[in-house]
């Protein structure tokens, strides 16, 4: 069963064959705020704990909570979920980031994943979040709208074209 848990020693071992795998697919820029290549689990686990509290965060970076995506006690993927929205993460990022990693993908993670950040919002005073994807990635599109994602607007930036979902709480 998929579940949503804080990083926690429990998983070490698992987050780093996560990390691995989603770094040899290259894509570790996707990884977020989950990763960062001069560090150690540790120095990650404290750096996400703070960051949860808005302690110690750049200024144009917002609070946020990063879950370890789980099944069967495997780390998956992660998912990060904005406290809320400054006019960076508005125009940019939105609420969630999430990743599957690849051996992973298409087993309905990233649906379950989401519909359970959903339900941690639902219990939040944010009545709607935003969620961002590059066009061309049409998993993450198909997961945001079957969690009830409404398309807001598509723009070019840079050699993409971004969409803008909306999920009302």
């Amino acid at each position: 069963m998929l579940k949503l848990v804080l990083p926690s020693y429990e998983y070490e071992i698992s987050f780093n064959e996560y990390i691995k795998e989603v770094i040899n697919n290259n894509e570790q820029d996707e990884l977020g705020n989950v990763y960062r290549e001069d560090e150690t689990f540790n120095q990650m686990l404290q750096r996400v704990h703070k960051r949860r509290y808005g302690i110690d965060i750049p200024s144009m970076d917002v609070p946020s909570t990063i879950y370890f995506i789980i099944n069967n006690d495997e780390v998956v993927g992660t998912i990060d979920l904005r406290s809320y929205l400054n006019k960076s993460y508005f125009f940019k990022f939105g609420h969630i980031a999430y990743i599957i990693k690849p051996s992973c993908r298409k087993k309905g993670f990233a649906t379950e994943a989401l519909k359970q950040a959903i339900d941690i919002y639902k219990k939040s005073n944010i009545d709607k979040i935003l969620i961002v994807c590059y066009k061309d990635n049409t998993a993450s599109s198909k997961v945001i709208e079957k969690n009830g994602g409404i398309l807001e607007r598509e723009y070019q930036k840079d050699n993409h074209i971004i969409q803008r979902w909306w999920i009302s709480l």
